[in-house]
């Protein structure tokens, strides 16, 4: 497993790890994922995705470990909307999960305090509009 945001998010979505043929298609995606876990505490405001360098550990700092489930359910949200399963059934299965995860770290992050207060060291790379 990779620390690249991108690279984890490929497999998650049935594209292979080497093919970065529908990254123009999975970054916006993945960005506006991320947008939406940092309304729920998860990581912090203006962090973007734009290839494989953008990691985990970047957007999550020393709360990465703690939110492991995040990368599962950002897999999963990206996957929903890039390709989402015909069957209906595990379609349901895939919102179900989602829906957890997302109380899930909502919770976490509100018992350990807020990750989305975390900048890391290197933010100053980052367009930020604040």
């Amino acid at each position: 497993m990779t620390d690249s945001i991108l690279l984890d998010v490929r497999p998650a979505c049935n594209v292979e790890e080497s093919d970065s043929s529908f990254d123009s298609k999975l970054i916006p995606l993945i960005n506006s994922q991320i947008m939406m876990a940092h309304q729920f505490g998860v990581g912090y405001d203006g962090f973007t995705v734009t290839g494989i360098k953008e990691t985990y550990q970047d957007l999550l700092g020393e709360h990465a470990a703690k939110l492991a489930a995040f990368r599962t359910w950002l897999g999963l949200s990206v996957c929903l909307i890039f390709d989402p399963p015909e069957n209906g059934s595990v379609l349901k299965a895939m919102q179900d999960q989602i829906l957890k995860m997302e109380w899930m770290l909502r919770a976490k992050t509100e018992q350990d305090g807020y990750v989305k207060d975390y900048v890391p060291e290197h933010a100053d790379v980052y367009d930020f509009d604040d």
